[in-house]
């Protein structure tokens, strides 16, 4: 009987010892409405290219997850802040790299310029940056890229939406834009036989995740994500 409870004690010792396996706290992202690349659907549920992807490898890597969807500015200054772990859909800046790490490629992206067709000014001419008055949307990098390129920046409203309309008003010459919004944006309004694109660079759009949240990981999370996103991008 001793001998029993002997074996019962050190059980529970053990068991007591062990380490505790709690249930991963749900990674907090953040983004905004942007579509086709982060948008919510009539029910709430959120969608588009970037989220998909995003979610597909959360999911391979069994990792539950919040989307907060907020201006672009917020959703940076949110991780900056450590009120959310990581924001999406961005591509790599200095400021950005300051308080956070990019992942691997979500989707491929193209910057463009457009104009009406009309404006005889090309992106390519050197009197482009001296005489066209440019517009990028707050809180981006073509915002940034611009200034610290000597582009006239006039203005720098908050959506892709209200980028066109200044443009089509003629308030500003030319806007910087993402692709994939501008596009979107151009065939919802009706607005292709009036514009013009050209391409201004080519660049991979990642998540960024804050320094402080990837230091509570541990160094296997960032590699594990860039890994399970390899069978999660668009074909």
């Amino acid at each position: 009987m001793p001998h029993a409870l002997t074996h019962k004690l050190l059980l529970a010792s053990l068991l007591l010892a062990a380490p505790r396996v709690f249930p991963a706290e749900p990674i907090r992202l953040a983004t905004h409405l942007q579509p086709p690349l982060s948008f919510t659907r009539d029910n709430g549920q959120a969608d588009g290219l970037a989220v998909q992807v995003v979610d597909c490898a959360l999911k391979k890597m069994q990792r539950p997850y919040t989307l907060d969807f907020v201006p672009w500015p917020r959703a940076q200054w949110q991780v900056q802040h450590l009120q959310s772990d990581g924001f999406f859909a961005a591509t790599q800046s200095e400021e950005r790299d300051r308080y956070a790490t990019l992942s691997a490629p979500l989707i491929p992206y193209e910057r463009r310029w457009y104009l009406l067709k009309a404006n005889p000014l090309s992106p390519s001419s050197p009197e482009f940056k001296r005489q066209a008055r440019i517009a990028a949307f707050s809180g981006s990098n073509m915002d940034i890229w611009l200034r610290d390129h000597g582009y006239r920046l006039s203005a720098t409203p908050g959506n892709s939406e209200q980028l066109l309309r200044m443009l089509q008003s003629r308030r500003v010459d030319a806007v910087l834009g993402n692709s994939y919004a501008v596009d979107a944006l151009i065939a919802r309004l009706g607005l292709q036989t009036e514009l013009r694109s050209e391409l201004a660079e080519a660049l991979p759009m990642g998540l960024y995740f804050g320094k402080s949240f990837l230091a509570r990981e541990g160094p296997q999370f960032l590699p594990q994500f860039n890994n399970a996103l390899q069978n999660c991008r668009p074909k």
